[in-house]
């Protein structure tokens, strides 16, 4: 993949070619053109297993692509929510319906007629998007799971505190505040971190480090105490984007302190924001929307 860009898959339908290659000797397979091969071969690296069915969704307010394993159900449901690049991704959803699971790509802003900006989503959003899930007669009723990555971990944190048909959450890279503006959730509005830009570090290299950028206050912290349903927190050690690892540990310390045990926290050194699906390229970095 190109420096700076991120390799997703757009069009889960379509596989990834991979072109697989033996050569003769020790070569520099990146720094040449042309090199001769005793033998090549094209791997076809698929997203969608055989039988899944995609099916985009425009259900109310809700926006995004549920993926249905082969079969007629019912299927455990899971929500899917990424970041604060916006727009809709569907290749986890997908690969979690490949493995049996009725999968809602959620898309919450920059996407079709939702918010432009991040700054106008609420809660509530995410609530009728877990009703109308558990509403199909293909998925399980008795609660949802929510899978979310960084700002989309953050909003899965908040969907475990506030509502009780959340079954099951896991976070990777996630806030442990609310970020980028209040919450706004039936008639509360949960205040939002203030935005310290006196704290971006902007490295030799060039990378911006704005893990430190969202100010500590108790205020704004997502009330994670407050959920009853199983919580796994992925932390990474080296993640210049969040301050994952804190987070993590402050949230499960409030969990405790109120008495619970509905935790599991993994952290993992070296590792940077992103914890991709298996055999993704590795992205050192990337250009942020």
């Amino acid at each position: 993949q190109k420096p700076g860009l991120r390799l997703r898959k757009k069009d889960v339908s379509a596989p990834y070619l991979v072109d697989i290659s033996v050569h003769e000797g020790r070569v520099d397979v990146m720094g040449e053109e042309n090199l001769p091969s005793l033998v090549t071969t094209t791997v076809e690296r698929w997203y969608l297993g055989d039988g899944v069915r995609r099916i985009p969704v425009r259900e109310g307010r809700v926006r995004g692509t549920l993926f249905l394993p082969p079969g007629d159900g019912p299927f455990a449901g899971v929500i899917d929510l990424f970041g604060a690049t916006g727009g809709l991704a569907e290749y986890r959803a997908a690969l979690l319906a490949s493995r049996g699971f009725a999968t809602l790509a959620l898309a919450f802003f920059a996407y079709d007629d939702l918010p432009k900006e991040i700054t106008g989503i609420d809660l509530d959003y995410f609530e009728e998007a877990a009703d109308w899930l558990l509403s199909r007669p293909d998925v399980q009723n008795h609660g949802v799971g929510v899978l979310g990555t960084s700002k989309g971990g953050e909003l899965a944190l908040s969907m475990a505190a506030h509502m009780n048909k959340v079954a099951a959450v896991a976070v990777i890279g996630a806030y442990g505040v609310v970020t980028f503006a209040p919450l706004p959730y039936k008639g509360t509005v949960f205040p939002c971190a203030r935005m310290r830009m006196d704290a971006v570090v902007y490295t030799e290299e060039g990378f911006v480090d704005i893990r430190n950028m969202w100010e500590d206050n108790s205020k704004s912290n997502v009330q994670v105490e407050k959920a009853e349903c199983p919580i796994m927190f992925v932390a990474m050690k080296d993640d210049l984007n969040v301050k994952s690892v804190f987070y993590a540990e402050q949230a499960v310390a409030r969990m405790k302190a109120h008495g619970k045990t509905n935790y599991t926290l993994l952290q993992y050194p070296g590792a940077g924001h992103l914890i991709e699906p298996p055999y993704t390229p590795h992205c050192g970095l990337y250009y942020h929307s």
